[in-house]
């Protein structure tokens, strides 16, 4: 499949085009650390990234891949969960990024919920700042991810637009079962 079929790469050309250097950004499941760094180099030196994770393996991880690629000074790594963003994150904020589901090559019964998930994108909702950004990247495939996948859908079904624009990248034919991106835009009116 042509890699612009990939909603992980549609997430990432989205926001390329919407995070700008100086930005304050965050990264709501660090996992093994792609996101992060693609968020620190969009948001470079001058810009903030807050990468959260429950699992400290996951930390050290996307500690190592920042510190390789000469992006750690922009990034503050928290060990908890993405229900706790408000507790840690005071800005305003142009972008949060998640990526639900269980770390890839870790412990696959450690996975996100739909409650503190929900909770994560109500705080967001809050942080984030005129033309800002949402961006949700949906498993639904391993157990659990069904669940939370409707229950995030009830949640962003249920924003008002304007200001919030809603949109889904998903293939429509044969399985369902792949990852699918959710994008939630605030607009200015």
């Amino acid at each position: 499949m042509s890699k612009l079929l990939r909603a992980t790469v549609v997430a990432h050309m989205l926001l390329s085009e919407m995070i700008r250097e100086g930005d304050v950004v965050v990264d709501a499941t660090a996992g093994n650390g792609h996101d992060t760094l693609f968020l620190a180099k969009l948001v470079g030196i001058r810009g903030k990234v807050y990468a959260f994770d429950i699992q400290e393996e996951a930390l050290r991880k996307t500690g190592s891949l920042l510190e390789e690629n000469g992006c750690l000074a922009q990034v503050e790594l928290i060990h908890d969960g993405h229900e706790n963003i408000g507790k840690y994150v005071k800005e305003q904020v142009r972008c949060v990024m998640y990526n639900l589901g269980y770390l890839p090559g870790g412990d696959k019964s450690i996975i996100t919920q739909g409650t503190t998930t929900i909770s994560s994108l109500e705080q967001a909702t809050h942080l984030l700042s005129k033309e800002g950004v949402i961006s949700l990247m949906v498993y639904s495939g391993h157990p659990g991810g069904l669940s939370e996948a409707e229950e995030v859908e009830n949640f962003v079904k249920s924003l008002t637009s304007p200001p919030w624009h809603v949109l889904k990248w998903q293939k429509i034919n044969g399985t369902q079962r792949g990852p699918y991106l959710i994008v939630l835009y605030k607009r200015d009116k």
